[in-house]
């Protein structure tokens, strides 16, 4: 995955972060410091499917910031384009 691909799916990210909590997320917030509680985990997780043509797995739950949220989806989008 180039560099374009990865900035792409953080700017995707923090997009619907930001359309989703409001204000600003960056790289370093908890995901519970912007708002995302588990039901807004779940509608993350199958909006983050959806986009990105990824399946989400149990390792989500270790996810605790947004830089770790880019992270796993970009590693899930590399092993799932080879």
């Amino acid at each position: 995955m180039d560099s374009v691909e990865i900035q792409s799916t953080k700017t995707q990210i923090i997009d619907y972060l930001r359309k989703v909590c409001g204000g600003s997320p960056q790289g370093n917030d908890s995901l519970a410091m912007i708002g995302i509680d588990s039901v807004a985990m779940a509608e993350l997780t199958f909006e983050l499917e959806k986009r990105f043509a990824i399946k989400i797995d149990d390792n989500i739950l270790d996810v605790d910031s947004v830089d770790e949220l880019i992270q796993y989806v970009v590693s899930l989008k590399s092993s799932t384009a080879k």
